[in-house]
């Protein structure tokens, strides 16, 4: 593996592309399911990548080509390599909600101080943990790295690439049950990153104010740092209002007077990834006045949490991903805003395996609790259960929503959209 290293510390730009293969660059031969990077390493070669790291027999020899017995396996140790060589202090995140926004919050606001990267978009698995380490410039002093998985120990896996000083679990609820087979399988998992920063006493943050976070730390919750609205939390908050953005006061135990943000975030669910921001970011001596800076300049985009005013009708627009103890936590918020005129666009939920009907069914039962009455369920996982009340609607897909809505307008309403990604509900807000 030395050539690759010499090879990496030359260009220091990785890909996996064949196509972004211009000069100076490193080429990793993937396969997947229905591709083999390894058909595309002379190509990579003719535009000009100083190096094809190569898995298939074929290829040994091949000028331009260096053969190892796994690339994907390569391309880790690469990361891991570089990691270590680079001295930066890694935050670790993952968790069922909010990883992406915490992740950009904590960001943000270590960026007011330090030199950092973070994960882009959604490169948080096996390839895209590698990826992330491999692109930080140089100079860089704080990573954070978003750590994702739908299957029992790749949270460990990923933490021997990343090598993680610090970290945190924004939350555990039921997502991916598919892959995880239970909400236990869920904390098994998510877990994985505490049993890494508890072997070598790294230092752990954590939502004070949640009982499964708090019992899966077990007797090393003693030693964490600890946030959020839980009362041993050293990191305090008060004054809470989110109509429809989420304002608090906050204030660290023995260390500062009370603070107040304004964020720019909607949802009182978001206030545990703003305190996480603000509790790493003290860790980290990052002044007062900065992190309120950051915090309160922090816009969500992507289709999470964002608040949209489209001439017709607010929308509070959160289509990034759903899952049960996501939908509650919006759901509740949006039932909580006092507006005369409210209309709820619900997509299915996804991954969730043998609990998918009863989880549907919970979340049906829930809407009706909170009184959500004008309701439009989209997706084949609500088909058969709508509800024979006035105001609820059922669609197959965003598209047949979008002819709907061209026939029948919404307007002067609040309107929650809200759903995982597969549904693409994100395309409805031409016509809200």
């Amino acid at each position: 593996m030395q050539a690759v290293f010499e090879a990496y510390l030359r260009c220091r730009k990785v890909t996996t592309d064949s196509r972004a293969c211009g000069p100076g660059t490193l080429f990793f031969a993937l396969r997947g399911p229905s591709f083999n990077g390894n058909d595309f390493a002379r190509d990579a070669l003719a535009q000009g990548c100083v190096l094809a790291v190569v898995d298939a027999p074929s290829l040994k020899g091949v000028d331009g080509c260096y053969w190892v017995p796994d690339v994907l396996e390569a391309l880790q140790e690469l990361a891991t390599w570089y990691r270590r060589q680079s001295g930066v202090q890694v935050v670790g995140i993952t968790g069922s909600n909010g990883k992406t926004t915490t992740k950009e919050l904590l960001a943000q606001v270590l960026a007011r101080k330090y030199r950092v990267w973070f994960t882009q978009g959604n490169l948080n698995n096996h390839i895209g943990v590698p990826l992330t380490l491999l692109a930080m410039p140089p100079d860089t002093e704080v990573a954070v790295v978003e750590m994702g998985a739908n299957h029992v120990g790749e949270i460990a896996a990923l933490c021997q690439i990343a090598q993680p000083d610090c970290g945190l679990i924004t939350n555990v609820g039921k997502a991916h049950l598919e892959g995880f087979g239970s909400f236990e399988g869920v904390k098994k998992a998510k877990g994985e990153l505490y049993a890494f920063l508890n072997e070598g006493l790294r230092t752990i943050f954590v939502n004070a104010g949640n009982p499964h976070l708090k019992a899966m730390l077990g007797v090393h919750y003693n030693r964490a740092l600890k946030y959020g609205e839980g009362e041993d939390s050293l990191l305090r908050v008060s004054a809470v209002t989110a109509e429809p953005f989420l304002r608090f006061s906050w204030q660290m135990e023995g260390a500062c007077g009370l603070q107040r943000v304004e964020t720019r975030l909607s949802g009182r669910y978001n206030l545990e990834n703003a305190l996480a921001a603000i509790m790493v970011g003290l860790h980290f001596k990052v002044p007062f006045e900065d992190i309120k800076i950051a915090l309160e300049s922090y816009a969500p985009a992507n289709h999470r949490s964002q608040v949209v005013n489209t001439g017709r009708n607010q929308v509070l627009l959160d289509a990034y991903n759903a899952n049960p103890s996501s939908m509650a936590a919006a759901l509740a918020h949006f039932a909580g805003l006092d507006h005369p005129r409210k209309q709820v666009v619900l997509g299915g939920m996804k991954e969730l395996g043998q609990d998918s009907l009863a989880e549907h069914l919970k979340l049906l039962a829930l809407l009706q609790e909170l009184a959500l009455s004008a309701c439009w369920l989209v997706g084949l996982e609500f088909k058969d259960l709508l509800p024979e009340e006035e105001g609820w609607l059922w669609f197959a897909d965003a598209a047949a929503v979008a002819a709907y809505l061209r026939e029948h307008p919404v307007k002067d309403a609040l309107v929650l959209v809200k759903g995982s990604r597969a549904n693409r509900l994100e395309t409805l807000m031409g016509g809200l």
